[in-house]
Parts: structure tokens; C-alpha cells; sequence
């Protein structure tokens, strides 16, 4: 009961640093696919870009809303704060498995509560914060470390089959957090099964192979979870007569993969934007050094430089796993959530695995810095996200007025709306005072998805989206229009960039 307390009290704790961190989007705000919605309704969103892709929760919480006729502005606070508690409870259940059957002071509990919260809560979190689907996403946090808190710790045959459903529900309730179970399962393993120099070869040996095979356990949990969601999906297809398009054939694991290897370093190096350059870099480095002088002080009594490497090796390589099967989406932050736990699980391993009252009082002060950064990250990239909104907002007022003139001078009304993507200039996508280029400060009235969305919210117009003819497109090249967007009869033309 006295456990039970105090977590509430560390609940509300976190809760209001998570409302700190994302109170400029708790205050509102509109993402490209926000606008999507608003232009579309509830219902086509939730058939075309969630049922669609086999994300049944989604379906199911976004037809409610569409029943209930909640506001848009209660659609898209509502779910980011249930997000955030389901978040903070996903913290707080991996707070406890850490701690689980471990003697340590208050003071020392609160240093992982914070390691874990800004493992949860990482920089790459941020994106999966943007979007309505951050319930789903949090969601699926929570079920995977459910699922790997019974492959871990639980021999039962009938538990395992219970972690095989919650992972099964993890993935369709969001299918780019798949990896996270493979690397938090290994990570809970790593910490349980002990390998020290003071425990005989053979109970080392034994602890090795057991952490191997939750691991592999996980990951075959994650595969069939996968395969089951890929069925739904094609069911769905089947029914509805609707064909998902993101993920590809299995002839095109390999040039993925290749693709992968090419490109993998520019995430680490740019975290899509998400987090300053080079900076994660810094940090693991840092961590790295730390852990190699603590081993050589203690003689690797507990191979700390080892398992921070396993922990980077095995984060790298499940926040790339989903990319195997598709490429679409590749540079954004929800799909390389694992990337964002590194510092996170690395510093937590070492605090919890060191005696050292010197070193632990080192990795202490390099969490504060890390915790320090990332909130003052957080802040940032949401603000200028709220910037970008405000952007957003006048650039379709001179659009709206182009178009009044337009309908004055030719006595005509502008009725439609085309698309006209242009490749090789997806820097035209941000606004060119935005610092943080990624997917959260896109400009929503150049992404080919939203600008139809944008434009009607902000002009209380209804302009039909038509297909761009030909002769629409030569007429609209021939006006030597600057401004991206121009008028055909009764269709504006708006230029909207790939990124």
C-alpha cells in the first residue's frame, strides 16, 4: 500500500513535467494531418489512413469521436493528454520491473524514475507526440512492456501466451514501435540475469544464453505480431477494396536493407531534426568513455563498457527493423523510436550496475545534463512547430486574397483545388526561419497531403480537390508564378514539394 502511494505521487509527478514539456501543443495545435482531418471528416480519416493500414484502434476511437461529434480541438487534445498518462504509466511499470526485487533508497529511485521517464519520453518521442495517433503509439508502449515484463519474468507457459497477445495488440495498435520490444526486452534480461566476474563460468554462460533467448523470444513475438497485423491489413484490403501502399514485397527486403545501411548514419547524425546534430553522438561518447574507465577501475568486473555497447548495437538495429519492410516514412522520428531510448537504457544500466560511488555520482550528473537537454529540447521544437502554425496562417491569408482578386477581376468563383508536387526541392517545404527541420515544423500548405486541408480551414472555403490535367499544368507553368500557386478557370494551382 505505502509502494502503491508513492507511485501515485511519482505519477503525478512526471505527469506534470510531461504537461511542461508539451504544453504548447496541449494548448492546441495543428499538424499537416490535423488539417487532413478537419478537411476530410472523421470518418474518411479513419477508413482511408487508419483502417486502412491495419491500425484498428485508431478506427475505433476515431469512428467515436465522429459519433459523439466531438470538436476537432477535443479530438487532438484529448488524445495527446490520454497519450501523455498512458506514457507515464508505461513509465512507471518500467520503473517498477527495473527495481523489481531490488533494496535501494528513495533518493535512488527517483534518479531511474528520471533515466526512465526521459527513455520513454526521448527526443524522438516528440514526433509520436504531434500526431493524434500518439494514443496508439503511447499505447503500444505500454503493451510491449507488459509483454516483456512476462518473458522475462515469468516461466509460466500460459503468461508467455498472454505476452504474445499483448505484443500482438501492441503492433496493431501502432506497427513502427515494433522494435522497442526486442531492445526493452533484452535490457530488462541484461539487468536481471547478472554477468559479473564474481559469478562462476558457468552460472555466466547460463545468464548469457537466458538473456539470448527472451530476446529471441521477443523478437519472434514481434515477427508474428507483425504477420497478423500484415493479415488484418490484407483482409481489410479484401473487404473494403482498399490497397495499403506502405508496406512492400519481400523481394524488396534487400534493397531496403541496402538502402538502410547507406543512410542509417544520417539519422544517428541529424535525429531528423528532433534533437540538435551530432549531439546524440556526444552523448555516447561521453557515456562510452565513463563506462571504459569505470571497467578499467574495477577490473570489468561487470563489463559495463560491453553492455552499453550491446544496448547502442541492439537500439540501432530495431529502430531500422520496420524499415525493412518499407522505406516509406524513413526519415521521421516515430519509426526510429529506439534510436531515441539509447541514453536512456545505457544510463540505466550503468547506474544500476555500478558500486562506485564516484562513477555513479558522474552517470547521476550526466543524466541531470540529459534530462536538462531534452526538456529544453522538447520546449523548443514544440514552439517552433506553434511557430509554424502562425506561418502557416498568413501564408493562406495572401493565398485567399490572391484569390478574392482573382474573382473580382475575372468575375469568376475559384471552386477547385490541384496539386502540383515538385521534386528536388524539398527544402521549399520549411519556412526558411525555422531552425529545426523535421516532420513537426513541416509546412502544411506544401505537403501535398494537407494543402487542401489548410487552405479551406483557414479561408472557410470549400475547395474540391481535382486531379492537375496536362493542359491545366501547362497553362499554370506559362503564368510564371513565384509564389508557388497561381489560377486556372476556376482551379487553384498550389505547389507543394516532395520532402
Amino acid at each position: 500500500m505505502k509502494k502503491l502511494k508513492k507511485d501515485y505521487f511519482i505519477f503525478f509527478g512526471i505527469f506534470i513535467l510531461a504537461v511542461i514539456m508539451y504544453v504548447g501543443w496541449i494548448s492546441m495545435h495543428y499538424s499537416a494531418d490535423t488539417y487532413n482531418i478537419m478537411n476530410v471528416g472523421y470518418e474518411k480519416y479513419a477508413t482511408n489512413w487508419s483502417l486502412k493500414d491495419g491500425r484498428l484502434v485508431m478506427y475505433l476511437l476515431t469512428m467515436i469521436f465522429a459519433k459523439l461529434n466531438f470538436p476537432i480541438e477535443v479530438y487532438v487534445i484529448g488524445t495527446l493528454v490520454i497519450a501523455i498518462l498512458i506514457s507515464c504509466a508505461c513509465v512507471i511499470k518500467l520503473k517498477n520491473i527495473i527495481l523489481k526485487n531490488t533494496e535501494i533508497n528513495l533518493k535512488k529511485e527517483l534518479i531511474v524514475t528520471i533515466a526512465v521517464f526521459f527513455t520513454i519520453f526521448n527526443f524522438m518521442y516528440i514526433e509520436d507526440m504531434y500526431f493524434v495517433e500518439s494514443i496508439v503509439m503511447a499505447l503500444s508502449l505500454l503493451l510491449f512492456t507488459y509483454s516483456s515484463d512476462l518473458i522475462v519474468n515469468s516461466k509460466n507457459l500460459g503468461n508467455k501466451f498472454i505476452a504474445l497477445i499483448l505484443t500482438i495488440f501492441g503492433v496493431i495498435s501502432y506497427q513502427g514501435t515494433a522494435g522497442f520490444i526486442i531492445v526493452l526486452t533484452f535490457f530488462i534480461s541484461l539487468l536481471k540475469n547478472k554477468i559479473e566476474l564474481n559469478g562462476n563460468a558457468d552460472l555466466i554462460k547460463k545468464n548469457i544464453k537466458q538473456i539470448c533467448l527472451d530476446t529471441l523470444i521477443s523478437a519472434f513475438f514481434a515477427l508474428v505480431a507483425v504477420g497478423a497485423n500484415m493479415l488484418i491489413v490484407n483482409i481489410i484490403g479484401n473487404v473494403t477494396g482498399q490497397v495499403q501502399t506502405r508496406v512492400g514485397g519481400i523481394s524488396s527486403i534487400f534493397s531496403n536493407l541496402q538502402y538502410i545501411i547507406r543512410n542509417f548514419s544520417v539519422i544517428l547524425k541529424d535525429n531528423i531534426g528532433l534533437f540538435p546534430t551530432n549531439l546524440l553522438y556526444v552523448f555516447i561518447a561521453i557515456l562510452l568513455v565513463c563506462s571504459l574507465a569505470c571497467d578499467i577501475k574495477t577490473k570489468c568486473q561487470r563489463f559495463l563498457t560491453i553492455k552499453s555497447i550491446c544496448i547502442i548495437v541492439l537500439c540501432i538495429i530495431c529502430a531500422f527493423v520496420v524499415s525493412l519492410g518499407t522505406l516509406s516514412s524513413f526519415y521521421t522520428g516515430r519509426l526510429h523510436y529506439c534510436i531515441g531510448c539509447i541514453i536512456g537504457f545505457v544510463l540505466i544500466c550503468l547506474i544500476m550496475e555500478n558500486n562506485d560511488e564516484i562513477f555513479i555520482k558522474i552517470f547521476n550528473f550526466i543524466l541531470i545534463i540529459y534530462s536538462i537537454v531534452s526538456i529544453y529540447n522538447c520546449i523548443i521544437v514544440t514552439y517552433e512547430h506553434k511557430l509554424v502554425n502562425e506561418y502557416e496562417k498568413d501564408e493562406v491569408q495572401g493565398i485567399d486574397e490572391y484569390i478574392n482578386n482573382y474573382e473580382q477581376i475575372n468575375n469568376v468563383n475559384i471552386q477547385n483545388i490541384a496539386i502540383y508536387t515538385v521534386k528536388g526541392q524539398d527544402y521549399k517545404t520549411y519556412f526558411e526561419n525555422i531552425i529545426r527541420k523535421s516532420v513537426v515544423t513541416y509546412n502544411a500548405v506544401r505537403c501535398d497531403w494537407a494543402a487542401d486541408g489548410v487552405i479551406n480551414f483557414y479561408t472557410g472555403r470549400d475547395l474540391q480537390k481535382v486531379n492537375l490535367t496536362t493542359n491545366m499544368l501547362k497553362e499554370y507553368l506559362s503564368q510564371e508564378n513565384e509564389e508557388g500557386y497561381g489560377i486556372v478557370n476556376n482551379t487553384l494551382i498550389i505547389e507543394c514539394y516532395m520532402y
